[in-house]
């Protein structure tokens, strides 16, 4: 079985997935990670600035494809793993994303919200700008929503510790920490 970590830049969600992993010795694997090794070491906001943001979402499918046969991991998605972008650059909801992702795991929702989201990555330069004419806030007000509808379970990580979500969620699974 794979536990697969979906939410916003800024919920926590690579924070999690190391706790988990050490709490089970399953192992983590960050599709940003696999992102930067794809594009030859090329960090995301320079892949993103070269190559555009639907370049980036067609690596994050192909990442995605590759994984389709993986057991056994913590999959730690990239905030923008559930979008891709139309004919005219707007962001969509990706379905082709979406079903490999209910194919290879089980989707926890990491939420948090709006306000903090929003000062949690606040000057954050290792994080590139989703749009250039869209705020982050009006962003995560579309996103939001389809995380909640792409998961199997929700937790918000308001009040929680790393070490007491990941509790909750091998709760969840009905796992036991090593």
């Amino acid at each position: 079985m794979n536990i697969i970590l979906i939410g916003a830049r800024g919920a926590g969600k690579s924070k999690v997935s190391r706790s988990l992993s050490k709490q089970t010795d399953i192992p983590v694997v960050s599709t940003d990670s696999i992102a930067v090794y794809e594009a030859g070491g090329l960090p995301i906001p320079e892949f993103v600035e070269k190559h555009g943001w639907k370049a980036f979402r067609d690596l994050e499918y192909s990442i995605l494809q590759k994984l389709r046969n993986a057991d056994g991991i913590i999959l730690d998605c990239g905030g923008g793993i559930l979008f891709d972008l139309d004919t005219i650059g707007n962001e969509i909801v990706s379905q082709r994303k979406l079903e490999l992702l209910r194919s290879i795991g089980r989707i926890v929702y990491l939420e948090r919200g709006i306000e903090e989201l929003v000062e949690k990555v606040k000057g954050d330069k290792t994080r590139p700008d989703l749009s250039k004419v869209t705020s982050y806030r009006q962003i995560l007000e579309k996103r939001l929503p389809v995380y909640q509808e792409a998961a199997h379970f929700k937790l918000n990580l308001s009040k929680l510790s790393k070490e007491e979500a990941a509790e909750r969620i091998l709760d969840w699974l009905g796992l036991k920490s090593k």
